[in-house]
């Protein structure tokens, strides 16, 4: 027994030892531990040493310049003691916001305003407290989220051996921890034992990378045979690995047990989030915890977003407070020339008895009064009003049938009440692939073996439609011993004889292994081929069966028959496809795979374990291959391979991969490869890429024993290096794998379809005619990525695909710079797609040179699509931040897993699929759909008419709240520039409160200028929002000199008429607002698109409640609060030319709308302006829709000479007199759309 000093000595020791093998240096920084010197995004420092059951104390992550850190996790944005002051900074971003504080402050001092202090404080201390309520809800559900996260129980392996319950924050570095089946790996691991003998277990990543296939991770041989008491001693195994970095598919280090060494890789990582599947249980040592995992290094934090039009009105305000400011200091010189001039006639203005500073300090007074008299031209209510109508829009979005999705039974739902209008100016789309784009199914469809095409003949469909009752059981037609096979008894390959009446059954029997989801292809031609011994066939499928990583299980829906899981679906339908041709899969174990053959061979048979009770298990010849090394597929190898040593002692390099490559690394000698087999093999290639078929060259390569131990021995020392002077390990290893993985033989292609969700063309088709630019952002293999967006129509059969493959800084920026070069000078103007890997990235990203370049080269005018593969969650973040610092535009992210998080999160708007992958995207999004066809519904639509709708909403508020201005600027005129106000406090405050509020409201909530399938049929309309053509600093300043124009006619008008007949200026007064309130719901009626019965109904409600409160306020109701406004009613309503004048104003601000909506349908209409006119009128409707595809066309004036052809060209067709071409008919129907197509 051990006492506690001699085993702290020991663990010492054991750090001592761990430590002498870091690359350190001889100095360690007690700096780089502190917090703000930490750098855990990238840094790729010194590696860190973890010593198994033995966490670090303090002391000695200063001494050995480790920055462990704790296991907690918070993804909130606020605490409890900085939601206040954090909350109120980002809602003081808002200009009026600071602009009403200040005129909440100004209001509060005595003397200086004549408008009561609640009139400014009121609306601000509103919409902050709502706002802030708002916020304070959605992050206190992160919050919970959190905390359920950090308090769940796993079990750490103690020292005795024993397991305790601990939370998920209390986990240290040095941990040992067991997780059970279905269990989530709470921090990242380093997988040490599991259930299955072999040491291996399955995860599932969704909460990574988004894929949802089972992928096989393993435990060192030698640990994974070390029982648990004798684990759990304390500084058994050590650990040296690299330091937390964000790169999701790399992972080194080595492991020191029992005096050896031992290679780690990415196959023993168990990262944090993932999934143990199909494993009772594992143990693992925690090597990285809390925010330096894998999965939160690739997670942003939740950010403040504002929408663009909040943006571009704060700018507008801007100039408001400068044109504010001339205002009031204008107001203020005249105010103390008036006084300083007439001030003995107007005894009144006088402030004190000192006449030396009665100027001064009138002026003074005056400055500040004069500010919180023109407070209106910034209305603090227009905030409150966007608030509600984006709560309403918001609501639209969640009701939308349109939405509904019966697989989930699910609608839209807009998490974020604040983008509302944002959905309607995207113009870049950042779309993650797998399962947003695809519904992430594989399914084998064809194939070509050394040129002869399978899976493409007719007789298949006819053979598909045979019942299974028809056929004898394919188990029977696999029996050696059956008499349907009749063998003259040579080994495996040679000639078998088998009666048509076994190939129909093979063909159309039920009694299969896989899921027949993963192949639709079951050819009598090819089961022929290998039960009549073709060997090149043989060789063909043999590959696909041997050549993955997959694991077979029972299937718990077909008892006795096995599924296939791996980290690929397309190796999944690979050995389905195997599987449905009579080569079955069955069983695998740490190096060895069990194959039942339909054939009869001389192959030694082996009943090994397989996934099956014995009375299932199909007949034929079980045969084990031996799996001597697997060579992973990396991005920059662009291939798999396997090396097999076959039952009968030869050894073979089986290597799968892109086309480009294995054709690269073929056997260039025609009597190997053969000229005519690839004449036959490269059409083949290109008919199933036009197909939009993921396409792959199967080849391989015969060692002898001699050529694999040299091999062999130079691999496994490749293997154990880490971290020298030579290079990584991954690249030394790659290029010894390179060493064998040429001179191929190429046995044939294999054509997979990953299918696209219902709906993705068309969405996309959609989409680009609204202007809208897609960029496919996906963490799969970039051949996958371009065969995707062919086949759903991103990427055109024309376009010129252009790569970044270069992964070092200089070499990077070389090929930027010649691919640039080559768009520009090459004298092709035709269209291109831009492919770049994740790998390639990390180089163009490294700086502000390459940064600049890489930007260069996606937005060249050429460049339609950027396709950029092998993405992790950051790199996706990066690209949607470089977008929106070069160019400032209005970007969209579209995911469904975990691993889109930080995507979603950085572009202006989020938007998450639900889906396989769970639901973290679609919690960490602004909306949350469930296919990606719904996007058209949200941004064609609700963003169309969101857009429109706060547009005319914020240009409405400041119409009316400027010529309400304007009339206090005409009455300083009047008062001798002199601080009082022209309407009544108490009137003043209900004006956008009441008298204007409601109209507006149901407006932004409801109108609609054109209907659902307008917007869905002509999805050009989009790019009205897309161009920002409603709210922008033309529009705005427009509108507001409308107002002024209207605000100087009425006040003009009004006290021009009746200032001579009423003794009171105040009847005036009255008279004055009421007119604006006239005018003002006047304008409302006259934007108004769509008339429902509670539009009428709430304007004319709102004008006749208005009079009823003024006859109220005017009689004793009032008297208290203004005494002055008592019995105005009365007069005002008396007097015929009050009536005169209001129908007047309300009249002149009618028909000036009409006249000028007239001369713009006339002279220059725009195109809503034109689908409008087409209702109900099917041939401009078509002509519309051929202009919008039609750039011919170059006159406008033809639109308005054509039309009246085309009517009688219809009328004379009608009658029989004539009968157009179909050509003529288009042509002319071109002719009469041309306004159109300029405008758009």
């Amino acid at each position: 027994m051990e006492s506690p000093g001699d085993g702290k000595s020991k663990r010492d020791s054991k750090i001592r030892d761990a430590s002498e093998a870091e690359d350190h240096g001889s100095t360690c920084s007690i700096l780089s531990c502190l917090p703000c010197f930490k750098s855990y995004r990238g840094d790729m420092g010194p590696t860190r040493t973890v010593i198994s059951n033995a966490p670090f104390s303090t002391d000695q992550e200063l001494l050995y310049n480790h920055s462990f850190i704790s296991n907690y996790v918070r993804t909130t944005r606020y605490t409890w003691w900085n939601f206040l002051p954090k909350n109120l900074w980002e809602q003081f971003q808002r200009a009026a916001n600071v602009y009403f504080l200040i005129m909440a402050i100004i209001t509060g001092i005595p003397g200086v305003s004549t408008i009561p202090v609640y009139s400014t404080v009121t609306p601000l201390i509103f919409v902050l407290g709502v706002t802030a309520i708002k916020d304070a809800i959605d992050d206190y559900k992160r919050y919970t989220n959190d905390k359920i996260l950090n308090q769940s129980r796993i079990e750490v392996l103690k020292p005795g051996g024993e397991t305790e319950p601990t939370r998920w924050d209390e986990l240290q570095v040095g941990h040992i921890v067991k997780v059970k089946q279905n269990g989530f790996f709470p921090a990242d691991l380093v997988v040490l034992r599991s259930s299955e003998s072999n040491g291996e277990c399955g995860i599932q990543t969704a909460t990574l990378d988004g894929e949802t296939s089972l992928k096989i991770r393993q435990a060192v041989k030698e640990t994974s045979q070390i029982e648990p008491v004798e684990l759990a001693k304390e500084g058994l195994i050590t650990v040296k690995c690299e330091r937390p970095h964000t790169t999701l598919y790399r992972f080194e280090g080595q492991l020191f047990y029992n005096k050896q060494t031992f290679a780690l890789n990415q196959t023993h990582l168990l990262p944090r989030g993932a999934a143990l599947r199909e494993t009772k249980y594992i143990y693992g040592l925690v090597v990285y915890t809390g925010d330096q995992t894998k999965i939160m290094l690739n997670n942003d934090p939740p950010r403040f977003k504002r929408s663009h039009m909040d943006s571009v009105m704060n700018k507008q305000m801007y100039l408001i407070f400068i044109l504010q400011f001339c205002i009031v200091f204008t107001a203020t010189v005249l105010s103390g020339w008036f006084y300083v001039n007439r001030g003995p006639d107007h005894w009144y203005l006088r402030i004190t008895d000192d006449s030396e500073d009665a100027g001064a300090a009138l002026g003074l007074r005056n400055f500040f009064a004069f500010y919180v008299l023109l407070s209106v031209m910034v209305p603090i209510s227009l905030y409150v009003s966007m608030e509600l109508v984006r709560l309403g829009q918001a609501l639209l979005i969640n009701v939308d049938n349109r939405m509904w999705d019966p697989e989930d039974n699910k609608l839209g739902s807009a998490k974020n009440t604040t983008l509302s209008e944002e959905l309607g100016q995207i113009e870049y789309i950042f779309s993650d692939k797998t399962g947003t784009l695809t519904s992430n199914q594989m399914a084998f469809q064809k194939c070509s073996i050394l040129g002869k095409l399978y899976g493409d003949n007719p007789e298949e469909s006819d053979e598909k439609e045979r019942t299974p009752g028809d056929t004898k059981k394919v188990e029977d037609s696999h029996d050696p011993n059956s008499s349907l096979l009749k063998s003259d008894g040579r080994r495996g390959g040679d000639y078998t004889k088998v009666s048509p009446e076994a190939i129909a059954d093979l063909a159309t029997g039920v009694e299969i292994d896989g899921d027949p989801k993963f192949c639709n292809m079951r050819d009598p031609t090819l089961l022929s081929a290998l039960l009549n011994g073709d060997k090149a066939a043989r060789d063909y499928v043999l590959a696909l069966a041997l050549c993955h990583t997959c694991n077979a299980s029972a299937d718990p829906r077909r008892p006795g028959k096995v599924i296939y899981q791996g980290e690929s679906t397309d190796e999944i339908a690979l050995v389905t496809m195997a599987s449905f041709h009579g080569v079955r899969f069955v069983a695998r174990k740490r190096d060895e795979v069990t194959l039942v053959l339909p054939w009869k061979t001389d192959y030694p048979s082996t009943d090994a374990k397989s996934n099956r009770s014995s009375q299932d298990k199909p007949t034929g010849t079980y045969v084990t291959f031996k799996i001597l090394h697997i060579i992973a597929f990396s991005s920059d190898r662009k291939r798999m391979s396997v090396i097999v040593r076959f039952p009968d002692g030869s050894i073979r390099v089986i290597t799968k991969g892109a086309d480009n490559v294995i054709k690269e690394l073929s056997n260039k000698d025609p009597a190997v490869n053969s000229k005519d087999m690839w004449q036959q093999t490269d059409g083949q290639l290109h008919h199933f890429s036009r197909e939009g078929l993921r396409v792959m060259l199967v080849g391989q390569l015969n060692l002898s024993d001699k050529e694999y131990k040299s091999w062999s021995t130079r691999y496994q020392q490749a293997s154990e290096s880490f971290a020298d002077a030579t290079g990584n390990r991954s690249q030394k290893m790659a290029k010894i794998a390179a060493e064998v993985e040429k001179d191929l033989k190429v046995l044939g292609v294999t054509a997979i379809e990953d299918k696209l969700q219902d709906g993705v063309p068309l969405t996309l088709k959609l989409l680009k005619k609204a202007g809208i630019k897609i960029w496919v952002l996906t963490g799969d293999k970039q051949n996958t990525a371009v065969n995707i967006g062919k086949s759903c129509g991103l990427i055109g059969w024309s376009y010129k695909l252009c790569y970044i493959r270069e992964t070092e800084k200089s070499a990077c920026l070389e090929q930027m710079s010649a691919l640039l070069d080559n768009l520009e000078n090459s004298g092709d103007d035709s269209s291109a797609a831009l492919m770049v890997s994740g790998e390639s990235l990390k180089a163009a990203l490294c700086d502000d040179q390459n940064r600049d370049r890489l930007f260069e080269v996606m937005n060249h005018p050429r460049i339609r699509v950027v396709v950029a593969s092998r993405m992790s969650p950051r790199q996706k973040a990066e690209i949607v931040g470089l977008v929106k610092e070069k160019l400032g535009v209005v970007t969209l992210a579209i995911g469904d897993g975990a691993n889109d998080v930080s995507m979603i999160r950085a572009a202006h708007v989020g938007v998450g699929l639900r889906g396989k992958e769970g639901m973290q995207a679609a919690n960490a999004s602004d909306y949350a759909i469930s296919k990606f066809r719904f996007l058209t519904q949200l941004l064609l639509v609700h963003g169309t008419l969101s857009y429109y709708r706060n547009s005319i909403l914020i240009l409405y508020f400041f119409y009316k709240n400027i010529m309400i201005a304007v009339q206090q600027v005409y009455f300083l005129f009047f008062a001798g520039y002199s601080s009082e106000e022209v309407f009544d406090g108490y009137m003043l405050n209900t004006f956008n409160l009441m008298w204007t509020a409601l109209p507006i409201l149901l407006f932004s909530v409801f109108d609609r200028p054109a209907n659902v399938d307008e917007l869905l049929e002509f999805p050009q309309l989009y790019l009205t929002g897309l161009r920002g053509e409603l709210f922008n600093f033309t529009t705005f300043w427009l509108a507001f000199g409308e107002a002024v124009v209207h605000g100087s006619i009425l006040f003009l008008t009004v006290w021009h008429t009746l200032h001579d007949i009423f003794d009171s200026y105040w009847v005036c007064s009255v008279a004055t607002y009421s007119a604006v309130v006239l005018v003002a719901n006047t304008k409302m009626a006259m934007i108004t698109t769509t008339w429902f019965w509670f539009n009428v109904l709430i304007i004319f409600l709102t004008v006749i409640v208005y009079f009823g409160f003024i006859y109220l306020y005017s009689g004793d109701i009032g008297f208290e609060f203004s005494p002055w406004i008592f019995g105005i009613f009365e007069q005002m309503m008396r007097e015929p030319m009050f009536y005169l004048v209001a129908l007047w104003l309300c009249l002149a601000v009618f028909l000036q709308d009409l006249f000028l909506a007239y001369l713009s349908r006339l002279l220059r209409p725009s195109l809503l302006q034109l689908v409008q006119e087409c209702r109900g009128e099917n041939h401009k409707k078509e002509a519309l829709l051929v202009a919008l595809n039609d750039e011919t066309v170059q006159k406008d004036s033809e639109w308005q000479n054509k039309e009246m052809d085309i009517i009688q060209m219809k009328k004379q067709e009608s009658e029989g007199e004539i009968a157009p071409t179909k050509e003529e008919k288009g042509r002319a129907l071109q002719l009469s759309s041309v306004a159109n197509s300029r405008s758009t």
